[in-house]
């Protein structure tokens, strides 16, 4: 079977590996539809890794945003049969009872975590952009009736999901999303949905802050063209009740932090690169805030999975181009440019 596999960095190919077979019970064999390319992958692609603690050590199959039709199951799987349309969650905890996080249903930081298309392990877990995968029962969500690119959609929502869960209760709460690339924009939607009376986004990038309001922002504002109005809203110790910060950069948390009003909560989505920390935590020191890291998710994927169903959110606005997973170098060289939100690849 054909499968997008990175070699080394700059060197992605498409081409044949062997197919994967069902060994355990609880296992299910899918045909992959679509999915999307993330910042990680995009991040093995240019580096051949994460920063210096991820690296590639062996061919890898990339990607962990996918859905796809069921082809086989194990003789233990309950509740999925062949011919299912399902949603991945690309995370496979171990469930054992001796593990204390999965013990403790904290599944995200499980230490025999089996996370797809990832080279945090060696052997590297082997990823979605492959015509056909096995993974766990626990891993798959049915769905009905679903396009293929909104289903996968379903991973980068589930950390919106998780950044504004982060947050509490933000029924009536006046919101600020900082950043307009995908997972920026998908927290913008789900606050939206979730209950916030405001979303605000910003961004120095205006195409995407006009795709924002399609998702359902209320405001957006151009920080690069418009500074009066940040340094405004970082007057009388700030103007948001909570905050997403789905930047990255440093210097985007800082200016979050001081335009989120005293003992608000900032929920930290982006993730920083070496470098790119924040330096000044005035803001943060002073105003009793509450700043959350965002890693990934779990409890948030069925919640997720039930907005896309439902149509309560629409990603497609999102999604830029979409290629055959032959053009696999073709897709993630469209991911990596600016002048693109979301690329998606289809089997």
């Amino acid at each position: 079977m054909k499968a997008c596999v990175l070699h080394a960095k700059h060197d992605l190919r498409y081409e044949d590996i062997p197919e994967p077979q069902i060994s355990e019970g609880c296992e299910v064999k899918v045909r992959i539809q679509a999915g999307g390319i993330c910042g990680s992958d995009q991040h093995y692609y240019l580096e051949g890794g994460i920063g210096t603690a991820i690296v590639v050590r062996e061919p890898i199959v990339l990607g962990h945003e996918g859905c796809g039709i069921v082809e086989e199951v194990g003789k233990d799987v309950e509740g999925i049969k062949e011919g299912d349309m399902v949603i991945i969650r690309p995370a496979r905890p171990c469930f054992r009872p001796d593990c204390y996080y999965c013990a403790h249903h904290m599944y995200s930081y499980c230490e025999n975590m089996r996370h797809l298309g990832s080279a945090a392990t060696f052997p590297h877990v082997q990823g979605l952009f492959a015509e056909k995968v096995v993974v766990h029962s626990a891993q798959c969500r049915v769905v009905k009736a679903m396009k293929p690119e909104v289903a996968a959609f379903a991973e980068p929502l589930g950390v919106a999901f998780n950044g504004v869960h982060s947050l509490g209760d933000v029924i009536g709460r006046n919101v600020l999303v900082m950043g307009a690339g995908p997972i920026g924009l998908l927290c913008a939607a789900s606050a939206k949905v979730l209950g916030a009376d405001r979303v605000t986004v910003v961004d120095i990038r205006q195409e995407p802050l006009e795709i924002a309001l399609k998702l359902g922002a209320d405001e957006i504002v151009n920080s690069k063209d418009n500074p009066d109005q940040i340094k405004a809203w970082c007057e009388h110790k700030g103007h948001f009740d909570c905050a997403l910060e789905a930047t990255g950069n440093g210097f985007a948390a800082q200016q979050t932090m001081a335009m989120v009003r005293p003992e608000g909560t900032v929920a930290q989505v982006g993730m920083f690169g070496t470098g790119h920390q924040p330096t000044d935590l005035g803001a943060f020191a002073t105003k009793g805030l509450k700043w959350h890291s965002v890693f990934r998710f779990y409890t948030e994927f069925g919640p997720a999975v039930n907005a896309l169903e439902s149509g309560r959110i629409d990603p497609l606005p999102l999604l830029s181009a979409s290629f055959h997973a032959s053009e696999c170098v073709k897709a993630m060289e469209a991911a990596i440019s600016p002048a693109t939100c979301k690329v998606q690849v289809h089997f």
